[in-house]
């Protein structure tokens, strides 16, 4: 328990890192005068680390109470808060380098890009559905554990419809590249982590005769 909370607390700090980095850098974007331009880089970037920590976050999906899958759930609720927390930032940059700050302009960059102008307000539900789950999470988690399971899947499938639109329908190929590779890439290290954590616990744990205890949330 004392390695896992240790790597748990290694996992937190490079997180912390990077978000710090990350806002620091978004909050330079924010010092630029106000302006409409869309395809400014800088947007790009920002949008980077939001996808990227989502695609270690969503596996937040599949916890469970009382059935543990990873060091601590902990990580994932930090994990999870942390990408809902740089989308926020992502989007503050949009509005103030690309959309002056007006719902009419994004209207019509959304609509220039996707067809159909009112898609901007998918993407306005997307940050608030996004907020309040990552809320729920922090605040009360056994409740959002033990929510029902059509409420879970909606939410989540929402928010990975809209990450999946943002990162491979309308992205550049190299954001397509890049979403696709992190997106994998966790995948598979999860499983082998996963594999090898709880091999090890149930080979030298206290409950290597028995069931594995529940983790604490």
């Amino acid at each position: 328990m004392a390695e896992a909370r240790r790597l748990q607390l290694r996992a937190v700090i490079a997180w912390l890192i990077t978000a710090a980095m990350f806002v620091a850098l978004a909050g330079h974007a924010l010092t630029e005068p106000v302006g409409t331009d869309p395809a400014n880089r800088a947007i790009a970037r920002s949008a980077f680390w939001p996808v990227t920590l989502w695609c270690f976050g969503w596996m937040i999906a599949f916890a469970k109470p009382g059935t543990p899958i990873g060091p601590d759930f902990g990580v994932m609720r930090f994990q999870w808060s942390l990408a809902c927390l740089l989308c926020w930032v992502h989007i503050a940059v949009a509005f103030h380098i690309g959309h002056g700050w007006s719902h009419r302009v994004a209207w019509e960059h959304t609509k220039q890009v996707g067809g159909y102008g009112d898609g901007v307000f998918v993407n306005y539900a997307f940050a608030l559905v996004w907020l309040a789950d990552a809320l729920w999470a922090c605040i009360a988690f056994h409740s959002y554990l033990t929510r029902p399971s059509w409420l879970k899947w909606t939410i989540h499938g929402f928010i990975a419809f809209v990450v999946f639109n943002a990162a491979v329908v309308f992205a550049s190929w190299g954001s397509r590249i890049n979403f696709v590779t992190w997106f994998f890439g966790v995948l598979l290290a999860v499983r082998y982590l996963k594999r090898r954590f709880w091999a090890h616990r149930i080979e030298s744990g206290p409950n290597a005769s028995g069931s594995v205890s529940s983790p604490q949330l």
